[in-house]
């Protein structure tokens, strides 16, 4: 039985929506003879998502750039990239840097959701006055880094800038931090498949369903989608970033 799911973006409030798109995407696979199971939402996933990501068994899921060039670099199958029209190149996307907003000097102590993120650690690589820190915090999520600066239990952190749009749509946090400039942009959250996998018919239902799929409110799931296909060294030729300190 095959298996699938779109858990980068997914929330309690958006659910419904990308179960919309989802069903959409359905139709348009079946049109081209693939029968795509029904999504596993984020909290019926393994612990260990790289279990699921690296499944025989996986029709299509969405994973993040930096493990996709490390841990499963290789071992899945690189279908495409949704674009949210966040205004850099195709594919691409960007981190919102984030501070307290009763900051007066440069932040000493960064919130990152994961080191296995990109948008969340591999981007704080540049920004600015990276030399200033001096203590991080794992707060194991995009929305707990937000709460973490909103808190002041943190002074900077970097987010998704397409989570970032979501959490500016659903979460109180946003409007108590300080929008400080943003990363270089770098290609989007890869969607993948099992390794073996002719990608050329899923990539066609997927230029459909977005095409297909017009949600009320697109900034919901995180902007505008449109899809498209990268180079695949264009993840790998990314920097790989030395683990936070301990």
């Amino acid at each position: 039985m095959t298996i699938a799911s779109l858990p980068m973006y997914w929330r309690a409030e958006n659910a419904d929506l990308w179960r919309a798109f989802w069903s959409v995407l359905q139709d348009c696979a079946q049109a081209e003879g693939i029968k795509l199971p029904d999504l596993t939402p984020p909290e019926d996933l393994p612990t260990d998502w790289y279990t699921h990501w690296l499944s025989p068994d996986l029709a299509l899921s969405m994973t993040c750039g930096l493990p996709f060039r490390t841990a499963l670099a290789g071992k899945v199958q690189y279908i495409g990239t949704l674009d949210f029209g966040l205004g850099g190149p195709p594919g691409h996307y960007h981190s919102q840097i984030l501070t307290r907003a009763d900051l007066s000097s440069p932040p000493q102590k960064l919130a990152f959701n994961s080191a296995d993120s990109q948008s969340g650690w591999a981007a704080t690589q540049d920004i600015p006055n990276r030399a200033a820190l001096t203590s991080y915090v794992a707060t194991g999520g995009h929305s707990a880094s937000l709460a973490a600066v909103a808190e002041a239990r943190a002074d900077i952190a970097c987010l998704d800038a397409v989570t970032w749009r979501i959490l500016q749509e659903v979460d109180p946090n946003a409007v108590k931090v300080l929008p400080a400039g943003t990363t270089r942009p770098t290609p989007g959250l890869p969607l993948i498949t099992a390794n073996g996998t002719d990608p050329t018919a899923l990539r066609r239902a997927l230029t459909r369903a977005v095409a297909a799929y017009s949600p009320s409110d697109p900034n919901r799931m995180g902007g505008p989608m449109t899809f498209c296909v990268l180079d695949v060294q264009n993840y790998l030729k990314q920097p790989i970033p030395a683990p936070p300190p301990a």
